[in-house]
């Protein structure tokens, strides 16, 4: 029988409203809906006179019923291990699709409109209480999740860890171990392993014990060939001497200095993990280490360490600071005035909040000041209770520092993917900045300072690359003093040896630094084989 057949059992009829009354042949009652539309009737039919429904649709109705009343009919028994089964799913999408992916809270499937909404969805839904979802549903999730990553890593030859502390907004904090590698499948990989409670002091020992026992339970320990963290001075201490300090791995020599046995190598990768309730620990410019790359096992991360050549040429240049310390103002006012509110709304413009832990705030917070223009700005700035002052020539400070922070922003965006190799990017995004700086300097009416300051700080901060750029010998603690950084970019195919034509070199400058870094190359391959 088709699924038209079903309507033999009503008698329907055109009313008022463009709606349609069916009586039920059945049982008499009347009910009504859309004309055209009968799924009034058909719940009616499946829900009251389910023997009726099974037989209209060959039995092809949904895995699990929506039989309000319980009703069971001798000729079709109930499935009970199929309604479990039913029920199990729906409790696992709910928590995986919902609770985990939407990042909503747990006591979500105790509210009275959520489980109004799955009584509609499916009448036979019982309600799960938040207890059960997290004592039973997400232990059982997460279990699953770890012998699958224990299985993925198992595969893999070497990985490369990325280490990370956040504190929340109650000031407690967390430390987060990444795991990256390639598959068999020459696709990337990345997996959180750990996301764990950091209750002691941030001190290197505590980041490098906690670090230990995530590998060990992992079965990783001797697979790690890079280690990336921020530049804390904690972070650069705890993977100073590699990953663990036990005597197989360290002799101590006549000096009382640490000789280690077995090298390891770290590679150049962040990740900002970003959520409503985590921020990134504010370290002041103190806490950060100079010579960061001493370490044979780690190395820093290159988007952090741009966003801090940023900050020292903003901070350096005194009107600057005075433009951007006015920007702040205003994007504070934005966000506590309604009537700036009111205006931005109809103007279809936001003033983007500056945060020194969000990567890129001050130059986001510029643009989108500048984005408004001059004539709506002073509207806007009218309305304050103290009201700043934008001159034309602020505008065009703004304007300059817009063009100059431009390609900074958009390379520390595009480190931040973690589904393309990052670690070639770093040579020839610094080769970009170095040739971006000269080229806009000789535009620039009032920042050519921060086009300088930018310059120190990069030559400052990446003193290993620039070194190697320019055939100087590079020192074993300059920062980024790693030649992965070099072999990287030539073995990717969407770099090879292109960026070299941005540094217009003498041409036999230029062979003389293909060939260092073929040798380069060549060396690790010989390591390697040996």
């Amino acid at each position: 029988m088709t699924g038209k057949n079903w309507k033999q059992y009503f008698d329907f009829s055109p009313i008022e409203k463009n709606r349609t009354n069916g009586l039920c042949k059945l049982c008499h009652r009347n009910y009504k809906d859309k004309s055209g539309v009968f799924s009034n009737f058909l719940k009616h039919l499946k829900r009251q006179h389910l023997l009726e429904y099974n037989q209209v649709f060959n039995n092809e109705y949904e895995y699990f019923t929506e039989d309000r009343n319980g009703i069971e009919d001798a000729h079709e028994p109930i499935d009970l291990t199929n309604i479990k089964e039913k029920e199990n799913r729906i409790i696992l999408s709910i928590t995986k699709n919902l609770i985990i992916r939407c990042n909503l809270p747990l006591n979500l499937v105790e509210k009275p409109a959520f489980r109004d909404f799955m009584k509609e969805c499916n009448l036979k839904y019982r309600p799960v209480s938040t207890k059960r979802l997290k004592d039973d549903v997400i232990p059982s999730l997460k279990s699953v999740v770890l012998t699958r990553i224990h299985e993925k890593l198992n595969t893999a030859d070497h990985v490369t860890l990325t280490v990370d502390i956040w504190s929340d907004r109650r000031c407690r904090s967390f430390i987060g171990i990444t795991c990256h590698f390639i598959d068999q499948k020459i696709n990337l990989q990345a997996y959180l392993i750990d996301f764990l409670r950091l209750k002691s002091l941030h001190t290197s020992e505590n980041i490098q014990q906690m670090t230990d026992e995530v590998l060990e339970r992992f079965n990783i320990k001797k697979k790690v060939f890079r280690i990336v963290t921020d530049n804390a001075s904690s972070m650069i201490k705890a993977y100073k001497f590699g990953l663990c300090f036990d005597a197989e791995n360290i002799e101590v020599d006549e000096k009382n200095q640490f000789i280690i046995e077995n090298d390891l190598m770290i590679e150049d990768f962040e990740e900002q993990f970003e959520s409503d309730n985590l921020q990134v620990v504010n370290m002041s410019s103190s806490d950060f280490d100079e010579n960061e790359d001493s370490s044979p096992v780690r190395l820093s991360c290159f988007a952090h360490t741009l966003q801090l050549c940023i900050r020292d040429g903003l901070k350096n240049v005194p009107y600057i600071s005075k433009v951007l310390e006015k920007c702040q103002i205003l994007g504070k006012c934005s966000n506590q005035s309604s009537k700036i509110a009111d205006v931005l709304e109809e103007l279809n413009k936001h003033i983007s909040k500056m945060n020194i832990t969000r990567w890129n705030s001050e130059y986001m917070l510029m643009k989108s000041i500048l984005s408004i223009g001059k004539s709506d700005l002073d509207s806007i700035v009218k309305l304050m209770d103290n009201p700043v002052t934008f001159l034309n020539y602020d505008f065009t400070i703004l304007e300059e520092i817009v063009d100059i922070l431009e390609p900074f922003y958009e390379i520390s965006i595009k480190c931040q993917s973690d589904t393309i190799v990052t670690v070639s990017i770093v040579v020839p995004a610094l080769v970009h900045c170095i040739t971006h700086l000269l080229e806009i300097r000789k535009k620039l009416s009032f920042c050519t300072k921060l086009v300088e300051q930018l310059h120190i700080s990069i030559d400052k901060r990446f003193s290993g690359v620039i070194h190697r750029l320019n055939l100087i010998n590079v020192e074993k603690n300059e920062p980024f003093n790693d030649p992965l950084y070099f072999m990287a970019t030539a073995l990717d195919p969407s770099f090879k040896f292109y960026w070299l034509r941005d540094l217009n070199l003498p041409i036999n400058n230029e062979n003389r630094l293909k060939q260092n870094i073929i040798q380069l190359i060549v060396d690790e391959i010989s390591q390697d084989s040996t």
